[in-house]
């Protein structure tokens, strides 16, 4: 093992114990600056908005004897995310929409692959295309959202400046 990466096991190790199991304070431990040769990941937006559209679904929650419906409920479902940024984002860019709930379970997500270069201040909108369960992505299901941008990698960026 790497001296570097042995120094960086025992820090984290003696900071665990003399914190405590209890205690809930987190800390940020960039790996990428632990080994050479590595390039520190750098997000490449400063701020994103986010809006959602969101549609009305009918559901039914029940029958007669005749096939009638007895009822019908409508519920408000987050259709898609709209994400807009003041940065400009590469061809190769992913943006992932993550919709959680109260415990911060990702209940709900999309995703586009850019096809084209980003221009800041473009609205673009992100489908809702995978539940966890039915009626996932129901508006009172929701609690928050993340939105998670995977640009150019930055190895190859470092290769190539």
């Amino acid at each position: 093992m790497q001296p570097i990466m042995v120094l960086a096991i025992v820090g984290v190790a003696t900071m665990a114990m003399g914190v405590g199991f209890l205690n809930t304070n987190t800390f940020t431990l960039i790996a990428q600056d632990l080994a050479s040769q590595e390039v520190t990941l750098v997000s490449p937006v400063d701020t994103v908005r986010v809006d959602f559209e969101i549609k009305k679904v009918e559901q039914f929650t029940g029958t007669d004897m005749q096939g009638n419906v007895i009822h019908t409920v409508y519920v408000n479902k987050i259709d898609k995310c709209s994400f807009h940024s003041d940065d400009d984002l590469g061809p190769t860019a992913k943006i992932i929409c993550k919709l959680t709930d109260m415990q911060g379970d990702i209940i709900a997500e999309g995703f586009i692959n850019l096809d084209r270069t980003y221009t800041h201040s473009t609205k673009t909108y992100i489908p809702i295309l995978q539940e966890a369960f039915f009626n996932a992505a129901d508006v009172q299901n929701i609690n928050d959202v993340k939105i998670i941008i995977l640009g150019v990698n930055p190895v190859q960026q470092a290769a190539n400046p």
